[in-house]
């Protein structure tokens, strides 16, 4: 029982440490800092997407007579500049997907009573809206992929307990990740690029290369250690190769 729960507990630190790295070393990011304004502090963080049709973005201050703009290039509007509202010690603005199109890139342009910023310093913010997900649709995703993740973990941990189940792990998991791979990500997929009752997308659109290959291999070692009845060292192999996969995905 001890030596179960170290494993599992193992494979979700695993999973929780590779998505975090995933997160802050992925392309969308978003640039988050703190800067001095006559020794009052400020606080922002510019997000590169959103989903949804608009996007607030939020700046922090404890100086009180700094304000500013947003300014917005892309192929629908050229220098569109919005006004930071004020609310107490926030500045805020509005962005919103009709008047500034799908894709675009900002700065912000931040003034006090003698000295102007713009931020970030020396370049604009890409910026994407995405579709809305249905919560639905969205819940089913984060669960199929991350119990997915943590059963490829767990699978190939299991070459480290004594009384291993290692072919009932397999199986689950090519079950979690074929329902990922062929009804849930195309549909999640769909919502996010605004696919439905738009277009007929190509069929590569819907099922990313990285997924058909995790599930691809993951099914090639579960017919191979069913049919030949060995899993070492071959499962904890194909775990690594499958989560070094997703995290350069």
């Amino acid at each position: 029982m001890k030596e179960s729960f170290i494993l599992w507990l193992s494979s979700l630190v695993i999973v929780f440490l590779l998505s975090y790295f995933k997160s802050v070393f992925g392309e969308y990011y978003p640039i988050t800092s703190t800067f001095s304004v006559n020794g009052q502090k400020v606080s922002y963080k510019l997000d590169k997407y959103e989903f949804g049709d608009a996007y607030k973005l939020i700046i922090r201050s404890d100086y009180k007579d700094l304000e500013g703009e947003v300014i917005i290039n892309s192929d629908k509007s050229k220098n569109h500049s919005i006004k930071l509202q004020k609310d107490e010690d926030i500045l805020f603005a509005e962005i919103r997907k009709k008047d500034v199109g799908s894709n675009f890139n900002y700065y912000v342009q931040l003034k006090s009573e003698d000295r102007s910023y713009r931020i970030p310093s020396n370049n604009n913010v890409e910026f994407i809206f995405f579709g809305k997900i249905p919560g639905m649709i969205n819940g089913l995703y984060i669960i199929f992929l991350y119990t997915g993740l943590i059963l490829i973990v767990r699978s190939g941990l299991e070459i480290f307990k004594t009384n291993r189940r290692t072919k009932n792990y397999l199986f689950i998991t090519s079950i979690f990740l074929l329902t990922l791979l062929m009804m849930i990500n195309p549909l999640y997929l769909s919502y996010k690029f605004e696919y439905i009752n738009r277009t007929i997308p190509p069929i590569q659109n819907l099922f990313p290369v990285h997924l058909l290959l995790i599930t691809l291999f993951w099914i090639a070692t579960t017919v191979y250690v069913f049919i030949k009845k060995k899993d070492k060292p071959l499962v904890l192999i194909t775990a690594i190769l499958c989560l070094l996969i997703y995290l350069f995905s």
